[in-house]
């Protein structure tokens, strides 16, 4: 029978020491290998903290509302085609042209489910798509600048992807807007 060796009976106090120092110093490096060091610093909203209702949903704390919902009916292949380009829907009669083009692209196999979006009172949709490789992906706002002399309304997201899924993922950025009719909505997407 051959004896069987166990490291710990062979090693000094001094060399598990060793070991145990080293294998600490490695997972310090990794962890801070992993953080982004030369990032550059982007302006920071500040957010409020919203109060918990049990009856209401919680209140954004930015100037619109989320409107992912309204092209939800879409196909992966046509939102997939659609990427990084930006989308201002004003009327009602550019929403049905918009779901006309999606529908005479061939990329979807069935046609796309269409949603209604309330253009009253000077609403309007904005918003992009946008893709990446991973478990999960989401936009954060960064910041958010609104030029009254030149009607502009621009809001600068950051695409923030977590984990190492090989998913190939397309996440949208829709919203509804109001009181910026005649303004040049630019949705700016970092990744």
């Amino acid at each position: 029978m051959i004896p069987r060796f166990n490291l710990s009976d062979e090693l000094t106090p001094v060399v598990r020491l060793l070991i145990g120092s080293v294998i600490g110093l490695l997972v310090i490096l990794m962890a801070a290998c992993s953080s982004v060091l030369d990032a550059p610093a982007l302006p920071v909203i500040e957010r409020p903290t919203p109060s918990v209702s049990l009856s209401a949903p919680a209140p954004t704390p930015y100037p619109w509302s989320d409107a992912s919902a309204v092209m939800s009916g879409l196909c992966f292949e046509s939102v997939d085609d659609a990427v990084d380009h930006s989308y201002l829907i004003r009327t009602p009669e550019a929403l049905a042209n918009f779901f006309d083009l999606a529908d005479h692209s061939d990329l979807c196999r069935h046609p796309v489910r269409r949603a209604d979006f309330d253009f009253s009172g000077g609403n309007i949709l904005a918003g992009v798509w946008s893709r990446a490789v991973g478990c999960t992906a989401h936009h954060d706002v960064m910041s958010v600048q609104r030029d009254d002399v030149a009607k502009t309304y621009t809001i600068l997201l950051l695409l923030v992807v977590d984990g190492g899924c090989d998913y190939e993922l397309v996440r949208p950025f829709w919203i509804s807007l109001s009181g910026l009719a005649d303004y040049d909505v630019r949705l700016v997407v970092v990744r």
